[in-house]
């Protein structure tokens, strides 16, 4: 297993790779809240671009609406893209539609380039994402970092780096390309316990804009690796738990 590492939305024409599996991560935190809204018994997640298509579609189907614009959750939204507030009595049994600054937009980004599988990665569900990568024979892994706005984002690239560094502890597959092998390395100075981890990130622009925004104390819960499922997006443009 091949993992390689494409550091922003923007590069994704230049590291898309046929036949890949493309792992989207926004650790800050989207993929988290996804991660963590099946883990709680959400049925299905959609994800779409704009606000507007979240409320439309909200409205007509009956969903729950999840909406975030620059680190805070939109008016008119049930939920914003805070992961501690995806209780099982809240999202339980329901499907939702989102859409995040950041997330939602990567996910579009793969799926136009014609990537043949789209995984959401969150350090929540990396052990669950491993599994199931490794069951499904996959050789050729592509993450890409949702970023912030176009920009790099170091929390994002990290999980690439700390996915190569399990990949290759467990003589899995290895990191390929600069970019993953100088993330992979970092993650071996830093460490990848969340208290690692975070201490490591205190300094990286995302977390100073949770900080300005009262939105920090989500950090933590963010860098732990659980128990959550493996999420796939299917052929009807849900994502849905993935079970190898």
């Amino acid at each position: 297993m091949n993992i390689y590492l494409c550091p922003s939305p923007e590069l994704y024409n230049l590291y898309h790779r046929e036949g890949a599996s493309v792992i989207i991560t926004d650790i800050f935190r989207a993929s988290t809240t996804m991660s963590t809204a099946f883990a709680e018994g959400a049925s299905a997640i959609l994800a779409v671009a704009t606000v507007e298509e979240c409320e439309e579609l909200g409205r007509r189907e009956g969903y729950l609406m999840a909406a975030e614009r620059n680190v805070l959750r939109c008016d008119f939204a049930d939920l914003g893209n805070d992961p501690l507030a995806y209780t099982r009595e809240v999202v339980g049994g329901r499907t939702i539609v989102m859409t995040t600054t950041n997330g939602t937009r990567s996910l579009e980004i793969a799926r136009l380039a014609g990537a043949q599988e789209i995984l959401v990665g969150s350090f929540r569900n990396m052990p669950a994402t491993l599994d199931y990568l490794r069951s499904m024979e996959r050789e050729e892994v592509v993450v890409l970092a949702a970023g912030w706005k176009g920009q790099l984002s170091l929390e994002d690239c990290l999980y690439a780096g700390v996915l190569a560094l399990e990949v290759e502890q467990r003589a899995w597959g290895k990191a390929e390309g600069d970019a993953a092998l100088l993330l992979r390395d970092t993650a071996k100075q830093v460490g990848s316990s969340a208290s690692a981890l975070e201490a490591y990130l205190r300094n990286s622009e995302h977390y100073a804009r949770l900080e300005r925004a009262g939105l920090a104390s989500a950090v933590p819960y963010c860098l732990e690796q659980s128990d959550a499922p493996a999420i796939r997006l299917c052929d009807d443009g849900f994502l849905r738990e993935s079970i190898a």
